[in-house]
């Protein structure tokens, strides 16, 4: 078998190279041209193997979920999130989900593709009963979480989940400024010292601002693109929720 020259084999990944970005600029698969971005963004899921770490009706700690799949369940993820937190998120996941170890699929938006994935993760649990809002309010942080809880821990947990929204110059809000449903709030934070945050008349956790704030962080703020922050502990909720209500001057009530 004769052994291909280098310019043979350059060539060759020339063509590769050209035919893979032509791949790129065409919408996804052949489907029917009266298909619905949804019908399209559901092949996409299949292509993109998406199911490999996300299912769509297992029930958490199964053994599903436990031994197959990595990321959280979607069947409820348009509920959840907005069609722009979604864009967002698949852009940059680490951005605005913190330590998430998805991938980045930023790619996908160069062609419809993106978009079409958007809409049919956006379709997932949409036309649920808003029963489940009800339930969210009556939620409260124990008590007892308190004593365990550290505003001084506030600051790595803002800048790891909020920063990127809330402060005026993020990285996510100059971005997609312009699409918000409402322009994030700017938290502005003030100085304040260690030993004011120990002063148990600042953190006690009856205070209503810092119930408030507690309910926003886990389960963010209906027909907004303000998400809740599910997978957060409830000791790290009332140690940030503790340490915004120190040090930022903006009402509770908006983003």
């Amino acid at each position: 078998m004769r052994r291909r020259s280098a310019g043979e084999l350059a060539l060759a990944a020339i063509v590769l190279f050209v035919a893979f970005v032509f791949y790129l600029q065409q919408p996804f698969a052949p489907v029917a041209a009266s298909s619905t971005a949804i019908e399209r963004g559901r092949l996409v899921y299949v292509a993109e193997d998406c199911a490999r770490c996300h299912t769509h009706d297992a029930h958490p700690g199964t053994e599903d979920t436990i031994n197959r799949h990595q990321g959280p369940d979607l069947s409820q993820i348009g509920a959840r999130r907005s069609a722009l937190w979604l864009k967002m998120h698949l852009y940059n996941p680490r951005e605005v989900s913190g330590s998430s170890i998805m991938p980045s699929y930023a790619i996908l938006f160069r062609n419809r593709r993106g978009n079409d994935l958007v809409a049919y993760l956006a379709s997932l649990g949409a036309s649920t009963s808003p029963q489940h809002i009800a339930v969210e309010q009556q939620w409260h942080l124990p008590t007892e979480v308190f004593a365990s809880a550290s505003p001084a821990d506030g600051p790595k947990l803002y800048n790891r989940y909020c920063a990127t929204c809330h402060n005026a110059n993020g990285r996510t809000r100059l971005k997609w400024q312009s699409e918000f449903i409402e322009s994030p709030a700017v938290l502005a934070a003030a100085a304040i010292t260690v030993g004011a945050m120990q002063d148990p008349a600042i953190t006690k956790p009856a205070s209503a601002r810092i119930d408030h704030f507690a309910q926003i962080i886990k389960f963010g703020i209906p027909a907004s693109d303000m998400a809740g922050h599910e997978h957060m502990s409830d000791e790290e909720i009332a140690s940030l929720s503790l340490w915004l209500v120190q040090n930022t001057a903006q009402p509770a009530h908006k983003q």
